[in-house]
């Protein structure tokens, strides 16, 4: 490689992209991020905590994705904390939208997983036919 192209190179990485930046100002977590159930198929119960800082105040909601079923929305402050007692058999992906914009912002996943897969048949050496 030249050494014009290494520049070429090196002043692309170094040049800030806008929209890698905006993207990367805006924080969404859940705790936790994971919900254990006994069974495969069972429902699963976990309280989660969602956050989330935005670079702007505004007009936001915090939605489930596959529903849409709106959980919270707010106007104003920047940095919000929602409380939500999760029930759920599947992992189920949240979105943060702004009220005037469709496309998500943010997404995160709250996973369910299972200590046992599908329970087993009787073992028991009763047949009927």
């Amino acid at each position: 490689m030249d050494k014009l192209s290494l520049w070429l190179l090196l002043l692309c990485l170094i040049t800030p992209l806008p929209a890698l930046s905006q993207d990367s100002s805006i924080v969404f977590t859940a705790t936790p991020e994971r919900c254990v159930a006994l069974h495969k198929g069972q429902t699963c119960y976990q309280d989660v905590l969602f956050q989330w800082q935005t670079p702007q105040v505004g007009s936001y909601c915090l939605v489930m994705s596959q529903s849409l079923h709106q959980l919270a929305c707010w106007n104003g402050q920047a940095v919000q904390k929602y409380q939500y007692s999760f029930e759920g058999d599947s992992t189920t992906t949240f979105s943060l939208i702004r009220n005037d914009e469709a496309e998500p912002l943010a997404e995160v996943k709250v996973v369910v997983t299972w200590v046992y897969k599908a329970p087993k048949q009787s073992q028991s050496g009763w047949r009927l036919f």
